[in-house]
This record gives structure tokens, C-alpha cells and sequence, in this order.
């Protein structure tokens, strides 16, 4: 019996968004990463921390499903909703407000800058 081991989410993405543009080179340079790092990082073999990377990665090839708006967003919409002031003058984006302050997509990251 063959164990059923689970890439991380970002592996996945990576790897599917290779496939859709048929090389690991336009997926690095859509990244903002060197080739070589990319496929280091793939292979489990880079040397440092990929820390930042999943969170790159995340940003501009993941998605999340807001609760409140029942539907697929990125993660920087995400953030965004979550971490503007409280839109007080309008009960609709507050309840949407609140939605984000107890959403479980809320350990999302802040935005790399």
C-alpha cells in the first residue's frame, strides 16, 4: 500500500501553472525568482528558508473562498478586506467588515511589500 502524501498548496500551484505555460522559466519570471531558486525550492533541495516564496506564490498565483462573499478572491483581496478601517457609514460593508475579523482565512499574511 502506497502512502498518500500531500504537497503543499503552493507546490500544487506551481506546478499547475507550469503546465499551463509550458516552462518553469515564465513561471519564475511571472514570480519575481530566479529559475534555479524556483526549482531548488520544487525539489525540496534550497538551502534556506521558502518562506517568502510560498507567500509570493500565494499572492500571485493562490486564491481563497471569502465566506462572506461566498466566492474565490485572492489573497491580497483578502487581506485588504481584513485590514481596512471599520466602514462605519455603511452597514453593509461593516457586516462585511466584522465577517473578515473572525473569518478562518484571517492567519492569511500580511502583503509582501
Amino acid at each position: 500500500m502506497s502512502c498518500n502524501v500531500h504537497k503543499p498548496e503552493w507546490i500544487s500551484l506551481v506546478e499547475s501553472r507550469i503546465e499551463q505555460l509550458g516552462s518553469i522559466q515564465k513561471v519564475a519570471d511571472e514570480l519575481g525568482y530566479a529559475r534555479t531558486s524556483l526549482s531548488l525550492a520544487l525539489r525540496g533541495k534550497y538551502i534556506g528558508s521558502t518562506e517568502r516564496l510560498e507567500r509570493t506564490v500565494m499572492k500571485v498565483l493562490g486564491s481563497v473562498t471569502c465566506p462572506h462573499l461566498e466566492k474565490q478572491i485572492s489573497p491580497d483581496e483578502c487581506i485588504s478586506f481584513r485590514e481596512r478601517n471599520a466602514p462605519t457609514q455603511n452597514p453593509a460593508e461593516m457586516r462585511h467588515w466584522r465577517a473578515c475579523q473572525q473569518c478562518p482565512h484571517a492567519c492569511i499574511r500580511k502583503r509582501i511589500t
